[in-house]
Protein backbone atom coordinates (compact mmCIF):
# COMPACT_ATOMS: atom_id res chain seq x y z
CA UNK A 1 0.00 0.00 0.00
CA UNK A 2 1.58 3.00 -1.03
CA UNK A 3 2.11 6.32 0.98
CA UNK A 4 -1.19 9.24 2.22
CA UNK A 5 -0.13 12.76 0.92
CA UNK A 6 -1.55 15.12 3.03
CA UNK A 7 -1.33 18.60 1.81
CA UNK A 8 -0.56 21.62 5.12
CA UNK A 9 -2.63 24.61 3.14
CA UNK A 10 -2.66 27.86 4.52
CA UNK A 11 -5.85 28.09 1.89
CA UNK A 12 -8.46 29.06 4.09
CA UNK A 13 -6.28 30.84 6.63
CA UNK A 14 -5.44 34.42 4.76
CA UNK A 15 -6.41 37.60 6.45
CA UNK A 16 -5.26 38.76 2.71
CA UNK A 17 -4.34 36.60 -0.38
CA UNK A 18 -1.64 37.67 -2.02
CA UNK A 19 -1.51 37.55 -6.17
CA UNK A 20 -0.27 33.66 -6.31
CA UNK A 21 -2.92 32.52 -3.68
CA UNK A 22 -4.99 31.44 -6.71
CA UNK A 23 -2.35 29.48 -8.31
CA UNK A 24 -1.40 27.51 -5.30
CA UNK A 25 -5.34 27.16 -4.05
CA UNK A 26 -5.79 25.47 -8.13
CA UNK A 27 -2.99 23.22 -7.41
CA UNK A 28 -4.21 21.90 -4.09
CA UNK A 29 -7.98 20.94 -5.55
CA UNK A 30 -5.92 19.18 -8.53
CA UNK A 31 -3.93 17.31 -6.42
CA UNK A 32 -6.84 16.24 -3.97
CA UNK A 33 -9.06 15.60 -7.35
CA UNK A 34 -6.37 13.57 -8.96
CA UNK A 35 -5.34 11.59 -5.51
CA UNK A 36 -8.86 10.85 -4.70
CA UNK A 37 -8.59 8.55 -1.78
CA UNK A 38 -4.21 8.79 -1.83
CA UNK A 39 -4.18 12.91 -1.15
CA UNK A 40 -5.70 14.78 2.08
CA UNK A 41 -5.38 18.66 3.19
CA UNK A 42 -5.19 19.90 7.04
CA UNK A 43 -5.81 23.53 6.68
CA UNK A 44 -4.02 26.42 8.96
CA UNK A 45 -6.52 27.82 11.41
CA UNK A 46 -7.38 31.40 10.79
CA UNK A 47 -7.10 32.17 14.91
CA UNK A 48 -3.76 30.73 15.85
CA UNK A 49 -2.25 32.65 12.72
CA UNK A 50 -3.70 35.89 13.92
CA UNK A 51 -2.29 35.46 17.18
CA UNK A 52 0.99 34.04 16.02
CA UNK A 53 1.07 37.37 13.75
CA UNK A 54 1.19 39.42 17.48
CA UNK A 55 3.27 36.71 18.99
CA UNK A 56 5.84 36.89 16.49
CA UNK A 57 6.01 40.66 17.05
CA UNK A 58 6.35 40.08 20.74
CA UNK A 59 8.82 37.96 20.59
CA UNK A 60 6.86 35.16 21.94
CA UNK A 61 6.26 31.53 21.25
CA UNK A 62 4.53 30.44 18.31
CA UNK A 63 1.22 28.32 19.06
CA UNK A 64 1.25 25.11 16.60
CA UNK A 65 -2.15 23.52 14.75
CA UNK A 66 -3.31 20.90 17.26
CA UNK A 67 -3.58 18.67 14.21
CA UNK A 68 0.60 19.12 13.92
CA UNK A 69 1.67 17.40 17.29
CA UNK A 70 0.50 13.86 16.51
CA UNK A 71 2.02 10.94 14.11
CA UNK A 72 0.33 10.11 10.69
CA UNK A 73 1.12 6.35 9.83
CA UNK A 74 2.43 6.14 6.48
CA UNK A 75 1.60 9.19 5.39
CA UNK A 76 3.80 12.02 3.95
CA UNK A 77 2.78 15.97 4.37
CA UNK A 78 3.54 18.54 2.04
CA UNK A 79 3.89 21.92 1.90
CA UNK A 80 3.57 24.19 -1.11
CA UNK A 81 5.83 27.65 -0.97
CA UNK A 82 5.34 30.39 -3.91
CA UNK A 83 8.84 31.95 -2.17
CA UNK A 84 10.68 31.85 0.45
CA UNK A 85 8.69 33.69 2.73
CA UNK A 86 6.21 31.48 2.71
CA UNK A 87 8.48 28.64 3.34
CA UNK A 88 10.54 30.87 6.65
CA UNK A 89 6.56 31.36 7.83
CA UNK A 90 5.39 27.98 8.37
CA UNK A 91 8.83 26.69 9.11
CA UNK A 92 7.63 25.93 12.51
CA UNK A 93 4.83 23.93 11.73
CA UNK A 94 6.69 21.76 9.76
CA UNK A 95 9.03 21.31 12.43
CA UNK A 96 6.60 20.42 14.87
CA UNK A 97 4.99 17.80 12.23
CA UNK A 98 8.75 16.39 12.29
CA UNK A 99 9.10 16.54 15.97
CA UNK A 100 6.20 13.65 16.23
CA UNK A 101 7.73 11.52 13.51
CA UNK A 102 6.11 12.73 10.52
CA UNK A 103 7.74 12.62 6.39
CA UNK A 104 8.07 15.83 5.38
CA UNK A 105 8.14 16.95 1.27
CA UNK A 106 8.34 20.41 0.21
CA UNK A 107 6.98 21.99 -3.09
CA UNK A 108 8.81 24.93 -4.10
CA UNK A 109 8.07 27.70 -6.74
CA UNK A 110 10.35 30.57 -7.09
CA UNK A 111 13.60 29.59 -5.53
CA UNK A 112 15.92 31.64 -7.83
CA UNK A 113 19.73 30.84 -7.83
CA UNK A 114 20.78 34.15 -6.24
CA UNK A 115 18.81 33.28 -2.97
CA UNK A 116 19.78 29.45 -3.56
CA UNK A 117 21.76 29.63 0.06
CA UNK A 118 19.14 31.49 1.77
CA UNK A 119 16.45 28.33 0.83
CA UNK A 120 18.77 26.05 1.85
CA UNK A 121 19.28 27.28 5.31
CA UNK A 122 14.93 26.87 5.93
CA UNK A 123 15.10 23.63 3.88
CA UNK A 124 17.89 22.47 6.23
CA UNK A 125 16.20 23.94 9.36
CA UNK A 126 13.20 21.69 8.45
CA UNK A 127 14.96 18.99 7.32
CA UNK A 128 12.06 17.50 5.13
CA UNK A 129 13.25 14.23 3.58
CA UNK A 130 11.37 15.18 0.09
CA UNK A 131 12.14 18.10 -2.18
CA UNK A 132 9.79 19.38 -5.31
CA UNK A 133 11.28 22.15 -7.18
CA UNK A 134 9.36 23.83 -9.86
CA UNK A 135 12.34 24.95 -11.84
CA UNK A 136 15.08 22.58 -13.47
CA UNK A 137 18.05 24.06 -12.57
CA UNK A 138 16.97 24.51 -8.80
CA UNK A 139 16.21 21.12 -8.65
CA UNK A 140 19.76 20.37 -10.02
CA UNK A 141 21.75 22.44 -7.22
CA UNK A 142 19.86 20.79 -4.62
CA UNK A 143 20.82 16.86 -5.94
CA UNK A 144 24.10 18.34 -6.30
CA UNK A 145 24.32 18.61 -3.06
CA UNK A 146 22.88 15.39 -1.85
CA UNK A 147 19.02 16.30 -0.89
CA UNK A 148 16.42 13.85 -2.09
CA UNK A 149 15.57 16.12 -4.82
CA UNK A 150 13.18 16.29 -8.09
CA UNK A 151 12.08 18.36 -10.92
CA UNK A 152 8.21 19.02 -11.03
CA UNK A 153 7.29 21.78 -13.28
CA UNK A 154 4.74 24.13 -13.29
CA UNK A 155 1.22 23.31 -14.24
CA UNK A 156 -2.22 25.43 -14.12
CA UNK A 157 -5.60 25.31 -13.27
CA UNK A 158 -7.37 23.86 -16.00
CA UNK A 159 -10.72 24.24 -13.65
CA UNK A 160 -10.57 28.08 -14.15
CA UNK A 161 -8.59 27.89 -17.23
CA UNK A 162 -9.77 26.26 -20.15
CA UNK A 163 -10.98 26.84 -23.84
CA UNK A 164 -14.56 28.70 -24.71
CA UNK A 165 -16.35 28.87 -27.28
CA UNK A 166 -15.11 32.26 -28.45
CA UNK A 167 -14.39 33.89 -31.78
CA UNK A 168 -10.57 35.12 -31.64
CA UNK A 169 -11.12 38.47 -32.21
CA UNK A 170 -8.30 40.08 -30.70
CA UNK A 171 -4.64 39.97 -32.40
CA UNK A 172 -2.41 40.19 -29.15
CA UNK A 173 -2.01 40.10 -25.36
CA UNK A 174 0.80 40.69 -23.05
CA UNK A 175 0.12 40.25 -18.97
CA UNK A 176 2.23 40.83 -16.07
CA UNK A 177 5.69 41.61 -16.93
CA UNK A 178 6.54 43.66 -19.82
CA UNK A 179 8.82 42.60 -22.89
CA UNK A 180 9.97 46.25 -24.43
CA UNK A 181 11.48 43.45 -27.37
CA UNK A 182 7.70 41.49 -27.48
CA UNK A 183 6.00 45.01 -27.36
CA UNK A 184 8.01 46.88 -30.08
CA UNK A 185 7.44 43.96 -32.74
CA UNK A 186 3.78 43.94 -32.10
CA UNK A 187 3.26 48.20 -32.11
CA UNK A 188 5.13 47.51 -35.63
CA UNK A 189 3.16 44.98 -36.82
CA UNK A 190 -0.14 46.85 -36.13
CA UNK A 191 1.86 49.87 -38.21
CA UNK A 192 2.24 47.93 -40.70
CA UNK A 193 -0.88 46.58 -41.07
CA UNK A 194 -3.01 49.56 -40.65
CA UNK A 195 -4.44 48.58 -36.72
CA UNK A 196 -4.67 50.90 -34.32
CA UNK A 197 -3.04 50.34 -30.69
CA UNK A 198 -5.98 49.83 -28.76
CA UNK A 199 -7.24 46.95 -26.57
CA UNK A 200 -9.21 45.35 -29.35
CA UNK A 201 -6.67 44.57 -31.31
CA UNK A 202 -3.50 44.63 -28.63
CA UNK A 203 -4.27 44.20 -24.43
CA UNK A 204 -1.32 45.16 -22.36
CA UNK A 205 -0.79 47.45 -19.48
CA UNK A 206 -0.94 51.28 -19.64
CA UNK A 207 0.22 52.09 -16.44
CA UNK A 208 1.68 50.05 -13.97
CA UNK A 209 0.17 49.71 -11.57
CA UNK A 210 -3.30 48.65 -13.71
CA UNK A 211 -4.29 44.99 -13.45
CA UNK A 212 -5.92 44.02 -16.99
CA UNK A 213 -8.61 41.60 -15.92
CA UNK A 214 -8.70 41.43 -12.78
CA UNK A 215 -11.99 38.80 -12.41
CA UNK A 216 -10.94 35.32 -13.27
CA UNK A 217 -13.57 34.67 -15.37
CA UNK A 218 -13.10 37.88 -17.32
CA UNK A 219 -9.76 36.65 -17.91
CA UNK A 220 -10.21 33.52 -19.00
CA UNK A 221 -12.61 35.39 -21.91
CA UNK A 222 -10.22 37.79 -23.02
CA UNK A 223 -7.51 34.90 -23.54
CA UNK A 224 -9.57 33.06 -25.40
CA UNK A 225 -10.81 35.93 -27.80
CA UNK A 226 -6.90 36.00 -28.61
CA UNK A 227 -4.90 35.04 -30.95
CA UNK A 228 -1.32 35.11 -29.49
CA UNK A 229 -0.68 35.34 -26.09
CA UNK A 230 3.12 37.17 -24.98
CA UNK A 231 5.47 34.74 -23.02
CA UNK A 232 8.81 35.44 -21.50
CA UNK A 233 10.68 34.24 -18.64
CA UNK A 234 11.63 36.53 -15.88
CA UNK A 235 15.27 35.65 -16.67
CA UNK A 236 15.08 37.69 -19.87
CA UNK A 237 13.62 40.84 -17.86
CA UNK A 238 15.19 40.19 -14.51
CA UNK A 239 18.25 38.41 -14.36
CA UNK A 240 19.38 39.99 -11.32
CA UNK A 241 16.23 38.10 -9.24
CA UNK A 242 16.76 34.88 -11.38
CA UNK A 243 20.41 34.17 -11.48
CA UNK A 244 20.57 31.20 -14.51
CA UNK A 245 17.22 29.28 -13.49
CA UNK A 246 15.49 30.06 -16.91
CA UNK A 247 12.30 27.45 -17.10
CA UNK A 248 8.30 27.49 -18.07
CA UNK A 249 5.54 29.41 -15.76
CA UNK A 250 2.56 28.96 -15.30
CA UNK A 251 1.09 31.54 -17.97
CA UNK A 252 2.45 29.32 -20.97
CA UNK A 253 -0.02 26.61 -20.04
CA UNK A 254 -2.78 29.03 -19.23
CA UNK A 255 -2.40 30.41 -22.72
CA UNK A 256 -2.73 26.79 -24.38
CA UNK A 257 -4.94 25.92 -22.52
CA UNK A 258 -6.98 28.52 -23.85
CA UNK A 259 -6.13 27.07 -27.51
CA UNK A 260 -4.36 30.43 -27.73
CA UNK A 261 -0.62 30.60 -30.02
CA UNK A 262 1.85 31.12 -28.03
CA UNK A 263 4.55 33.57 -29.11
CA UNK A 264 7.84 35.27 -27.33
CA UNK A 265 10.83 33.80 -26.03
CA UNK A 266 11.00 29.84 -24.63
CA UNK A 267 12.21 28.71 -21.59
CA UNK A 268 16.09 26.70 -21.11
CA UNK A 269 13.42 23.79 -20.45
CA UNK A 270 11.22 23.94 -23.50
CA UNK A 271 12.31 21.51 -25.62
CA UNK A 272 12.29 18.89 -22.87
CA UNK A 273 8.53 19.74 -22.11
CA UNK A 274 7.40 20.26 -25.40
CA UNK A 275 9.40 18.47 -28.05
CA UNK A 276 7.64 19.85 -31.00
CA UNK A 277 7.13 23.92 -32.51
CA UNK A 278 4.43 24.35 -29.67
CA UNK A 279 5.18 28.11 -30.00
CA UNK A 280 6.26 30.99 -31.87
CA UNK A 281 9.97 32.91 -31.45
CA UNK A 282 11.08 35.29 -33.20
CA UNK A 283 14.96 37.04 -34.63
CA UNK A 284 16.53 39.17 -31.86
CA UNK A 285 15.96 41.81 -34.01
CA UNK A 286 12.59 41.12 -34.67
CA UNK A 287 12.82 40.56 -38.81
CA UNK A 288 10.93 37.78 -39.12
CA UNK A 289 8.03 39.01 -36.77
CA UNK A 290 5.42 39.84 -39.17
CA UNK A 291 6.24 37.18 -41.60
CA UNK A 292 5.68 34.36 -38.94
CA UNK A 293 2.53 35.89 -37.63
CA UNK A 294 0.97 36.34 -41.08
CA UNK A 295 1.35 32.93 -42.16
CA UNK A 296 -1.09 31.67 -39.37
CA UNK A 297 -3.25 34.31 -40.61
CA UNK A 298 -3.11 33.27 -44.08
CA UNK A 299 -3.36 29.83 -43.08
CA UNK A 300 -6.20 29.30 -40.06
CA UNK A 301 -6.33 25.96 -40.21
CA UNK A 302 -2.70 25.39 -39.48
CA UNK A 303 -3.37 27.86 -36.39
CA UNK A 304 -6.03 25.78 -35.38
CA UNK A 305 -4.20 22.85 -36.14
CA UNK A 306 -1.47 23.46 -33.72
CA UNK A 307 -3.14 25.21 -30.87
CA UNK A 308 -5.31 21.97 -30.90
CA UNK A 309 -2.66 20.14 -30.58
CA UNK A 310 -1.23 22.18 -28.05
CA UNK A 311 -4.19 21.77 -26.22
CA UNK A 312 -4.08 18.10 -26.87
CA UNK A 313 -0.43 18.09 -25.52
CA UNK A 314 -1.05 19.40 -22.18
CA UNK A 315 -3.61 17.71 -21.11
CA UNK A 316 -1.96 14.66 -21.03
CA UNK A 317 1.52 15.53 -20.29
CA UNK A 318 1.25 18.67 -18.21
CA UNK A 319 -1.53 18.68 -15.36
CA UNK A 320 -1.24 19.32 -11.75
CA UNK A 321 -2.31 15.04 -11.91
CA UNK A 322 1.24 14.76 -14.22
CA UNK A 323 3.10 16.36 -11.06
CA UNK A 324 1.27 14.37 -8.58
CA UNK A 325 2.17 11.30 -9.69
CA UNK A 326 6.00 12.47 -9.61
CA UNK A 327 5.39 13.41 -6.36
CA UNK A 328 3.50 9.96 -5.51
CA UNK A 329 6.18 8.30 -7.02
CA UNK A 330 9.19 10.00 -5.36
CA UNK A 331 7.58 9.43 -1.95
CA UNK A 332 6.99 5.64 -2.27
CA UNK A 333 10.59 5.03 -3.44
CA UNK A 334 9.61 4.36 -7.52
CA UNK A 335 12.16 7.19 -9.19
Amino acid sequence: MGKKLIILSEQKSYIKKGSSAPQVDGQERAFLKYGKGDVDIKYKNIVLKNINRINKKLHLPLICDPFTKKKYDNSVFIFISVNLNYLEENAYLLKELKKHGNEIALYNYDCWEPEFEEWRKVIDEINPEYLFFAYKLTDEYYRSKGYNSHWAPLSADYEVFNTRDLPKTRMFMQMGRFNEEMHRNILNYLKNHDLEDNRENYAYRRNRNETLYPDYDELVNEINKTKYFVCVPKYYENFKRTGNVNDIICRYFEAMICKTLVIGKKPETWPELFPYEAMLTFKDDGSDFDEKIDYYEKNPDKYQELVDKNYDFILEHHSWGNRLDTIMKAINGEI
